[in-house]
Protein backbone atom coordinates (compact mmCIF):
# COMPACT_ATOMS: atom_id res chain seq x y z
CA UNK A 1 0.00 0.00 0.00
CA UNK A 2 1.45 3.36 -0.99
CA UNK A 3 2.46 6.18 1.31
CA UNK A 4 -0.18 8.42 -0.32
CA UNK A 5 -3.21 6.26 0.54
CA UNK A 6 -5.09 5.65 3.77
CA UNK A 7 -7.79 3.46 2.18
CA UNK A 8 -6.76 0.90 -0.42
CA UNK A 9 -8.91 -1.91 -1.78
CA UNK A 10 -8.13 -5.14 -3.60
CA UNK A 11 -10.40 -7.12 -5.88
CA UNK A 12 -10.17 -10.39 -7.75
CA UNK A 13 -10.83 -10.52 -11.47
CA UNK A 14 -10.63 -12.94 -14.35
CA UNK A 15 -8.01 -11.82 -16.86
CA UNK A 16 -8.50 -12.43 -20.59
CA UNK A 17 -5.21 -12.85 -22.44
CA UNK A 18 -5.33 -11.91 -26.11
CA UNK A 19 -3.72 -14.41 -28.49
CA UNK A 20 -3.51 -12.58 -31.81
CA UNK A 21 -3.45 -9.10 -33.28
CA UNK A 22 -7.02 -7.95 -33.70
CA UNK A 23 -9.04 -4.80 -34.36
CA UNK A 24 -12.80 -4.17 -34.59
CA UNK A 25 -13.74 -7.63 -33.32
CA UNK A 26 -17.46 -8.41 -33.25
CA UNK A 27 -18.82 -10.06 -30.10
CA UNK A 28 -19.62 -13.25 -32.02
CA UNK A 29 -15.93 -13.63 -32.97
CA UNK A 30 -14.41 -12.46 -29.67
CA UNK A 31 -13.70 -15.86 -28.13
CA UNK A 32 -11.56 -16.77 -31.15
CA UNK A 33 -8.93 -14.13 -30.29
CA UNK A 34 -8.36 -15.38 -26.74
CA UNK A 35 -5.13 -17.21 -25.94
CA UNK A 36 -6.14 -17.94 -22.37
CA UNK A 37 -7.16 -16.69 -18.97
CA UNK A 38 -5.46 -15.83 -15.69
CA UNK A 39 -6.15 -14.66 -12.15
CA UNK A 40 -5.82 -10.95 -11.35
CA UNK A 41 -5.69 -8.87 -8.19
CA UNK A 42 -6.52 -5.26 -9.00
CA UNK A 43 -5.99 -2.59 -6.35
CA UNK A 44 -7.31 0.96 -5.97
CA UNK A 45 -6.32 3.82 -3.67
CA UNK A 46 -9.97 4.64 -2.95
CA UNK A 47 -9.27 7.79 -0.97
CA UNK A 48 -7.33 9.29 -3.89
CA UNK A 49 -10.10 8.38 -6.32
CA UNK A 50 -12.76 9.95 -4.08
CA UNK A 51 -10.94 13.31 -4.20
CA UNK A 52 -11.54 13.51 -7.94
CA UNK A 53 -12.76 10.91 -10.47
CA UNK A 54 -10.11 12.23 -12.87
CA UNK A 55 -7.52 10.67 -10.57
CA UNK A 56 -8.51 7.13 -11.67
CA UNK A 57 -5.17 6.54 -13.37
CA UNK A 58 -3.26 7.69 -10.29
CA UNK A 59 -5.49 5.69 -7.93
CA UNK A 60 -4.90 2.45 -9.86
CA UNK A 61 -1.29 2.79 -11.03
CA UNK A 62 0.95 2.46 -7.98
CA UNK A 63 3.64 -0.21 -8.14
CA UNK A 64 2.18 -3.67 -7.37
CA UNK A 65 -1.44 -2.52 -7.89
CA UNK A 66 -2.00 -4.96 -10.75
CA UNK A 67 -0.79 -8.51 -10.36
CA UNK A 68 -1.65 -11.56 -12.38
CA UNK A 69 -0.77 -15.23 -12.66
CA UNK A 70 0.77 -17.48 -11.53
CA UNK A 71 -0.74 -19.45 -14.39
CA UNK A 72 -2.13 -19.03 -17.89
CA UNK A 73 -5.05 -21.37 -18.47
CA UNK A 74 -5.44 -21.84 -22.22
CA UNK A 75 -8.81 -21.10 -23.79
CA UNK A 76 -9.32 -24.75 -24.73
CA UNK A 77 -8.95 -25.75 -21.06
CA UNK A 78 -11.99 -23.65 -20.08
CA UNK A 79 -15.24 -25.39 -20.99
CA UNK A 80 -17.49 -22.35 -20.39
CA UNK A 81 -15.90 -19.09 -19.28
CA UNK A 82 -19.29 -17.76 -18.15
CA UNK A 83 -19.55 -20.56 -15.56
CA UNK A 84 -16.24 -19.75 -13.84
CA UNK A 85 -16.61 -18.59 -10.23
CA UNK A 86 -14.33 -15.72 -9.21
CA UNK A 87 -13.71 -15.04 -5.50
CA UNK A 88 -12.04 -12.19 -3.64
CA UNK A 89 -10.50 -13.75 -0.52
CA UNK A 90 -9.05 -11.89 2.48
CA UNK A 91 -7.08 -13.72 5.17
CA UNK A 92 -8.46 -17.07 4.05
CA UNK A 93 -12.12 -15.97 4.12
CA UNK A 94 -14.20 -15.42 0.99
CA UNK A 95 -15.22 -11.76 0.92
CA UNK A 96 -17.29 -12.04 -2.27
CA UNK A 97 -17.70 -14.51 -5.09
CA UNK A 98 -19.76 -14.64 -8.24
CA UNK A 99 -19.95 -16.24 -11.67
CA UNK A 100 -18.53 -14.54 -14.75
CA UNK A 101 -22.02 -14.84 -16.27
CA UNK A 102 -23.30 -12.37 -13.66
CA UNK A 103 -20.79 -9.65 -14.50
CA UNK A 104 -22.04 -6.39 -15.99
CA UNK A 105 -19.97 -6.90 -19.14
CA UNK A 106 -19.33 -10.36 -20.58
CA UNK A 107 -15.84 -11.24 -21.90
CA UNK A 108 -17.05 -11.06 -25.52
CA UNK A 109 -18.40 -7.55 -24.95
CA UNK A 110 -15.16 -6.38 -23.36
CA UNK A 111 -13.01 -7.73 -26.19
CA UNK A 112 -15.26 -6.19 -28.83
CA UNK A 113 -15.42 -2.83 -27.06
CA UNK A 114 -11.68 -2.51 -26.49
CA UNK A 115 -10.79 -3.74 -29.99
CA UNK A 116 -12.92 -0.94 -31.44
CA UNK A 117 -10.86 1.58 -29.45
CA UNK A 118 -7.39 0.12 -29.97
CA UNK A 119 -5.60 -2.69 -31.72
CA UNK A 120 -5.23 -5.60 -29.31
CA UNK A 121 -1.92 -7.45 -29.36
CA UNK A 122 -0.89 -10.94 -28.26
CA UNK A 123 -0.25 -10.86 -24.52
CA UNK A 124 -2.59 -7.94 -23.81
CA UNK A 125 -4.67 -8.58 -20.70
CA UNK A 126 -8.23 -7.38 -20.22
CA UNK A 127 -9.65 -7.38 -16.69
CA UNK A 128 -13.25 -8.52 -16.67
CA UNK A 129 -14.63 -7.13 -13.44
CA UNK A 130 -14.95 -8.24 -9.85
CA UNK A 131 -17.40 -9.87 -7.49
CA UNK A 132 -16.40 -7.23 -4.92
CA UNK A 133 -13.48 -5.25 -3.54
CA UNK A 134 -12.24 -5.45 0.04
CA UNK A 135 -10.37 -2.85 2.11
CA UNK A 136 -6.88 -4.14 2.86
CA UNK A 137 -4.49 -3.45 5.72
CA UNK A 138 -0.88 -4.16 6.56
CA UNK A 139 -0.39 -7.87 7.21
CA UNK A 140 -3.47 -9.04 5.29
CA UNK A 141 -3.25 -11.73 2.63
CA UNK A 142 -5.42 -11.23 -0.47
CA UNK A 143 -6.20 -14.05 -2.89
CA UNK A 144 -7.87 -14.39 -6.25
CA UNK A 145 -9.54 -17.77 -6.53
CA UNK A 146 -11.08 -18.95 -9.77
CA UNK A 147 -12.44 -22.46 -10.21
CA UNK A 148 -9.83 -24.67 -11.89
CA UNK A 149 -7.03 -22.07 -11.67
CA UNK A 150 -4.00 -21.91 -9.42
CA UNK A 151 -4.69 -19.29 -6.72
CA UNK A 152 -2.96 -15.90 -6.89
CA UNK A 153 -1.85 -14.94 -3.36
CA UNK A 154 -0.54 -11.50 -2.38
CA UNK A 155 0.62 -10.44 1.08
CA UNK A 156 -0.18 -6.81 1.94
CA UNK A 157 2.55 -4.46 3.14
CA UNK A 158 1.69 -0.89 4.05
CA UNK A 159 4.72 1.26 3.18
CA UNK A 160 3.71 3.75 5.89
CA UNK A 161 4.62 1.11 8.48
CA UNK A 162 8.07 0.49 6.99
CA UNK A 163 9.57 3.89 7.69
Amino acid sequence: MPLQSERTTAESELGIIIGKICKDVEEEEALSVISGYTTIIDMTAEDILQKNPRYLTRAKSFDTFFSFGPQLVTADEVEDVLELKVATVINGEIHRDNLVSNMTFQPQQLISFHSKVMTLLPGDIISTGTPGAVVIRDGDVVECRIDGFETLVNPVIDLKNKG
